[in-house]
């Protein structure tokens, strides 16, 4: 027998269910049709393993991974997928599995459950019936039955492969609903991220990070000739953002990157584009010492109808009440006392001032 593990089923809320872990439908597929062999989906609270002739623990999550300790004392638990590998994917020893049509059958059961915990019919429905892909598993792989009027998920990390708009373009002629990226859209460059946008099929849902690299000294240019295509395309509601976390080499990194950071944020602000900040969790093994920080700067930055600034949501007065974020701004302001001014800043205040100082 074969336990399945997909670790992210636990983000998944009695409103809305986190998308099935792709390579857990394709191990699931490939031992029932290819090796007869019975698998079974097992949730992270079981503890006996026994009969088990192998586990295949997976998750595509970015957060860090916390293994409960009966699967890490098991020696049968072979772990996958993208929050094990650092962001790569790596294909099976056995190409065969990645080639295998992901179904999903395997997550029935639990969906009967959610079902009782009140899940709607049709989520569920449209779960299994929906189409799940990675594109690039060491060479281009086939593109699944799509049905029309459901949900395409697409689980590439690197989305922009030489022919991607060949890609999306095919996927499209099939008529999904939409086209759903599990993780974050990075563009390098404008050119990418308007043409993501030129995709009709591309939910706007879907996360869009702006990985610019623009000198602070051209922000200026680059939003006077941008602003009326960003205006008409980013709104309150969409999730287009710049990144604070990653991965950097020293403390001074990130220090450094947190002013650029905040910097560009308000320069787009001042022209009313209401972008945002998402978090991304250093890859296994680094260390980032703005971690608590910037997250509450990321969910502060969602919440662009309030008044309230950075400081106002992480200075407390008491010792006995200072979080973690608030001693990470402590550390921060030692080193970089000149950027005090950019803890007190909010949406409404740059935009209606129309103007932010770099």
């Amino acid at each position: 027998m074969i336990g399945l593990v997909d670790y992210s089923l636990q983000n998944s809320t009695s409103e809305k269910l986190y998308p099935p872990n792709l390579e857990i439908m394709k191990l699931a597929t490939y031992y029932k049709l290819e090796e007869n062999t019975f698998c079974r989906l097992i949730n992270l609270n079981e503890t006996e393993f026994t009969g088990y002739d192998k586990i295949y623990f997976f998750s595509e999550q970015e957060e860090p991974i916390i293994v409960p300790p009966q699967f890490l004392r098991a020696n049968n638990v072979i772990y996958g997928g993208t929050a094990f590998t650092k962001g790569i994917y790596h294909p099976f020893e056995n190409e065969i599995i990645d080639y295998t049509l992901p179904k999903t059958f395997i997550y029935k059961e639990y969906l009967k459950q959610k079902y009782i915990d009140g899940i709607k019919a049709n989520v569920i429905e449209h779960l299994l019936d929906d189409t799940y892909y990675r594109y690039y598993a060491n060479s281009k792989l086939p593109i699944p039955p799509i049905k029309k009027r459901h949900k395409f998920f697409l689980y590439d990390i690197n989305f922009f492969q030489p022919d991607w708009e060949d890609l999306i373009d095919e996927i499209s002629s099939h008529k999904p609903t939409s086209i759903i990226c599990v993780h974050p859209i990075v563009c390098h460059t404008l050119t990418e991220y308007f043409k993501v946008r030129e995709k009709s099929k591309i939910a706007r849902l879907n996360t869009i990070i702006l990985e610019l690299n623009v000198p602070l000294n051209e922000v200026h240019y680059m939003l006077e000739t941008y602003k009326n295509q960003f205006l008409a395309d980013i709104t309150q509601s969409s999730n287009v953002c710049i990144s604070l976390g990653g991965t950097f080499k020293t403390r001074y990194h990130y220090y450094n990157d947190l002013i650029y950071k905040l910097n560009l944020l308000y320069s787009f602000w001042a022209y009313s584009i209401p972008l945002k900040i998402t978090y991304v969790y250093p890859k296994l093994g680094a260390i980032d010492p703005l971690q608590h920080l910037s997250q509450k700067i990321a969910r502060w930055s969602y919440n662009l109808k309030t008044n309230g600034t950075i400081d106002s949501i992480i200075v407390l007065k008491t010792k006995a009440s200072r979080t973690l974020a608030y001693n990470e701004r402590l550390q921060f302001l030692k080193i970089k006392p000149e950027a005090a001014d950019l803890f007190k800043q909010n949406y409404t205040l740059i935009s209606q001032r129309r103007y932010w100082k770099i």
